[in-house]
Protein backbone atom coordinates (compact mmCIF):
# COMPACT_ATOMS: atom_id res chain seq x y z
CA UNK A 1 0.00 0.00 0.00
CA UNK A 2 1.10 3.56 -0.73
CA UNK A 3 0.67 6.22 1.95
CA UNK A 4 1.28 9.97 2.10
CA UNK A 5 2.25 12.49 4.75
CA UNK A 6 4.08 15.82 4.54
CA UNK A 7 6.05 18.66 6.08
CA UNK A 8 7.96 16.98 8.91
CA UNK A 9 10.29 20.00 9.23
CA UNK A 10 12.80 17.97 11.18
CA UNK A 11 10.23 16.79 13.74
CA UNK A 12 10.21 13.11 14.60
CA UNK A 13 6.87 12.78 16.38
CA UNK A 14 4.36 13.73 13.67
CA UNK A 15 1.40 11.40 14.08
CA UNK A 16 1.10 10.28 10.46
CA UNK A 17 4.82 9.62 10.17
CA UNK A 18 4.92 7.59 13.38
CA UNK A 19 1.82 5.66 12.39
CA UNK A 20 3.53 4.56 9.19
CA UNK A 21 6.71 3.49 10.99
CA UNK A 22 4.64 1.36 13.36
CA UNK A 23 2.39 -0.32 10.80
CA UNK A 24 4.43 -0.52 7.56
CA UNK A 25 5.05 -3.91 6.02
CA UNK A 26 7.55 -4.95 3.37
CA UNK A 27 5.19 -4.04 0.51
CA UNK A 28 4.26 -0.59 1.84
CA UNK A 29 5.65 2.76 0.71
CA UNK A 30 5.41 6.18 2.36
CA UNK A 31 5.69 9.21 0.08
CA UNK A 32 6.50 12.43 1.95
CA UNK A 33 5.34 15.49 0.03
CA UNK A 34 8.15 17.85 0.93
CA UNK A 35 9.87 19.74 3.74
CA UNK A 36 11.40 16.75 5.48
CA UNK A 37 14.19 19.00 6.73
CA UNK A 38 17.20 16.69 6.53
CA UNK A 39 20.38 18.52 7.58
CA UNK A 40 18.44 21.78 7.32
CA UNK A 41 19.54 23.48 10.55
CA UNK A 42 22.85 23.49 12.39
CA UNK A 43 21.34 22.28 15.64
CA UNK A 44 21.78 19.11 17.68
CA UNK A 45 18.05 18.40 17.34
CA UNK A 46 18.24 18.51 13.55
CA UNK A 47 21.40 16.40 13.47
CA UNK A 48 19.70 13.75 15.60
CA UNK A 49 16.60 13.84 13.40
CA UNK A 50 18.66 13.46 10.23
CA UNK A 51 20.63 10.52 11.62
CA UNK A 52 17.48 8.80 12.89
CA UNK A 53 15.59 9.38 9.65
CA UNK A 54 18.39 7.96 7.51
CA UNK A 55 18.47 4.85 9.75
CA UNK A 56 14.83 3.95 9.00
CA UNK A 57 14.44 0.50 7.47
CA UNK A 58 10.95 1.14 6.03
CA UNK A 59 10.36 2.11 2.38
CA UNK A 60 10.13 5.89 1.97
CA UNK A 61 10.17 8.17 -1.09
CA UNK A 62 10.55 11.93 -0.73
CA UNK A 63 9.28 14.80 -2.86
CA UNK A 64 11.46 17.79 -2.01
CA UNK A 65 9.92 20.93 -0.55
CA UNK A 66 11.33 24.42 -0.15
CA UNK A 67 12.66 23.95 3.37
CA UNK A 68 15.37 21.50 2.35
CA UNK A 69 19.15 21.44 2.30
CA UNK A 70 19.52 20.92 -1.45
CA UNK A 71 23.32 20.71 -1.21
CA UNK A 72 22.88 17.74 1.12
CA UNK A 73 20.14 16.05 -0.92
CA UNK A 74 22.01 16.45 -4.20
CA UNK A 75 25.15 14.89 -2.74
CA UNK A 76 23.63 11.40 -2.93
CA UNK A 77 24.13 9.12 -5.95
CA UNK A 78 21.59 8.99 -8.75
CA UNK A 79 20.05 5.75 -9.97
CA UNK A 80 17.11 4.39 -11.93
CA UNK A 81 13.99 3.55 -9.92
CA UNK A 82 10.58 2.48 -11.24
CA UNK A 83 11.06 4.14 -14.62
CA UNK A 84 12.64 7.42 -13.50
CA UNK A 85 15.72 8.86 -11.84
CA UNK A 86 16.06 9.18 -8.06
CA UNK A 87 18.71 10.11 -5.53
CA UNK A 88 19.43 7.06 -3.39
CA UNK A 89 19.69 8.26 0.22
CA UNK A 90 19.76 4.82 1.88
CA UNK A 91 18.86 1.26 0.89
CA UNK A 92 15.20 2.02 1.75
CA UNK A 93 14.88 5.79 1.13
CA UNK A 94 14.89 7.64 -2.20
CA UNK A 95 14.48 11.26 -3.25
CA UNK A 96 12.07 11.57 -6.18
CA UNK A 97 13.20 13.99 -8.88
CA UNK A 98 11.33 16.95 -10.34
CA UNK A 99 9.58 16.22 -13.62
CA UNK A 100 9.94 12.44 -13.51
CA UNK A 101 7.13 9.93 -13.98
CA UNK A 102 7.41 6.69 -12.02
CA UNK A 103 5.39 3.49 -12.35
CA UNK A 104 4.61 1.94 -8.97
CA UNK A 105 2.22 -0.97 -8.61
CA UNK A 106 1.04 -0.48 -12.18
CA UNK A 107 0.12 3.18 -11.59
CA UNK A 108 1.95 6.26 -12.90
CA UNK A 109 3.11 9.10 -10.63
CA UNK A 110 4.33 12.51 -11.80
CA UNK A 111 6.46 14.29 -9.20
CA UNK A 112 7.61 17.88 -8.88
CA UNK A 113 8.94 19.35 -5.65
CA UNK A 114 10.12 22.73 -4.47
CA UNK A 115 8.60 26.21 -4.44
CA UNK A 116 9.59 29.76 -3.54
CA UNK A 117 10.09 30.57 0.14
CA UNK A 118 9.08 33.84 1.72
CA UNK A 119 11.82 36.38 2.37
CA UNK A 120 11.67 35.82 6.14
CA UNK A 121 13.39 32.44 5.77
CA UNK A 122 16.28 33.99 3.88
CA UNK A 123 16.60 36.63 6.59
CA UNK A 124 16.75 33.86 9.21
CA UNK A 125 19.39 32.01 7.21
CA UNK A 126 17.07 29.00 6.83
CA UNK A 127 17.25 28.79 3.06
CA UNK A 128 19.24 26.91 0.42
CA UNK A 129 19.61 27.66 -3.26
CA UNK A 130 17.65 25.21 -5.40
CA UNK A 131 14.11 25.58 -4.13
CA UNK A 132 12.72 26.91 -7.43
CA UNK A 133 12.58 24.84 -10.65
CA UNK A 134 15.30 24.96 -13.29
CA UNK A 135 14.70 25.09 -17.03
CA UNK A 136 16.02 21.52 -17.27
CA UNK A 137 13.52 20.27 -14.68
CA UNK A 138 10.62 22.07 -16.36
CA UNK A 139 11.64 20.75 -19.77
CA UNK A 140 11.74 17.22 -18.37
CA UNK A 141 8.26 17.66 -16.89
CA UNK A 142 6.63 18.94 -20.07
CA UNK A 143 8.50 16.38 -22.15
CA UNK A 144 7.41 13.49 -19.95
CA UNK A 145 3.78 14.58 -20.10
CA UNK A 146 4.04 14.51 -23.89
CA UNK A 147 5.70 11.10 -23.73
CA UNK A 148 2.82 9.79 -21.62
CA UNK A 149 0.16 11.33 -23.89
CA UNK A 150 -0.80 13.91 -21.23
CA UNK A 151 -2.14 11.18 -18.96
CA UNK A 152 -0.92 9.94 -15.57
CA UNK A 153 -2.68 8.41 -12.60
CA UNK A 154 -1.33 10.66 -9.84
CA UNK A 155 0.22 14.10 -9.50
CA UNK A 156 2.52 14.58 -6.48
CA UNK A 157 3.86 18.06 -5.73
CA UNK A 158 4.98 19.98 -2.68
CA UNK A 159 2.92 23.00 -3.69
CA UNK A 160 -0.53 23.26 -5.20
CA UNK A 161 -2.32 26.59 -5.67
CA UNK A 162 -6.07 26.78 -5.95
CA UNK A 163 -5.86 30.42 -7.04
CA UNK A 164 -2.20 31.32 -7.78
CA UNK A 165 -2.84 35.06 -7.99
CA UNK A 166 -3.62 35.13 -4.25
CA UNK A 167 0.01 34.44 -3.35
CA UNK A 168 1.48 37.41 -5.17
CA UNK A 169 4.01 35.15 -6.87
CA UNK A 170 3.30 33.58 -10.24
CA UNK A 171 6.33 31.94 -11.74
CA UNK A 172 7.32 28.89 -13.74
CA UNK A 173 6.10 26.45 -11.09
CA UNK A 174 2.70 28.11 -10.95
CA UNK A 175 2.53 27.98 -14.75
CA UNK A 176 3.25 24.25 -14.59
CA UNK A 177 0.52 23.75 -12.00
CA UNK A 178 -2.00 25.52 -14.20
CA UNK A 179 -0.82 23.58 -17.26
CA UNK A 180 -1.42 20.30 -15.45
CA UNK A 181 -4.91 21.30 -14.37
CA UNK A 182 -5.88 22.38 -17.87
CA UNK A 183 -4.14 19.77 -20.00
CA UNK A 184 -3.35 16.60 -18.07
CA UNK A 185 -5.73 13.75 -17.38
CA UNK A 186 -5.17 12.45 -13.84
CA UNK A 187 -7.03 10.68 -11.07
CA UNK A 188 -5.78 12.44 -7.91
CA UNK A 189 -3.39 15.24 -6.98
CA UNK A 190 -1.69 15.21 -3.56
CA UNK A 191 0.28 18.20 -2.22
CA UNK A 192 1.72 19.52 1.03
CA UNK A 193 3.26 22.91 1.90
CA UNK A 194 0.27 24.65 3.48
CA UNK A 195 0.04 22.53 6.64
CA UNK A 196 -3.52 21.51 5.86
CA UNK A 197 -5.31 18.18 5.99
CA UNK A 198 -8.04 19.05 3.52
CA UNK A 199 -9.78 17.75 0.45
CA UNK A 200 -9.97 20.67 -1.98
CA UNK A 201 -12.32 18.79 -4.31
CA UNK A 202 -12.73 15.28 -5.74
CA UNK A 203 -9.28 15.39 -7.39
CA UNK A 204 -7.08 17.62 -5.22
CA UNK A 205 -6.01 17.05 -1.63
CA UNK A 206 -3.70 18.84 0.80
CA UNK A 207 -1.83 16.63 3.25
CA UNK A 208 0.01 17.64 6.40
CA UNK A 209 0.55 15.50 9.50
CA UNK A 210 -1.99 12.75 8.83
CA UNK A 211 -1.20 9.39 7.24
CA UNK A 212 -3.32 9.23 4.09
CA UNK A 213 -3.85 6.05 2.11
CA UNK A 214 -3.81 6.41 -1.65
CA UNK A 215 -7.21 6.52 -3.34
Amino acid sequence: MIYFTSDLHGKWNFKGFQEYLQKAGKDDLLIILGDVGLSFEETEENREFTESFLAIDKSIAIVDGNHENFDFLNSFPEEDWNGGKVKRLTPTIVLLQRGEIYTIGGKTFFTFGGCKSSEKWKELGLWYFGEEPTEEELSLAYGNFKKYDNRVDYILTHKYERVPAETGHFGALEELIQFINKNIEFKKWYAGHYHLNEKVDDKHRYIYDELVEIE
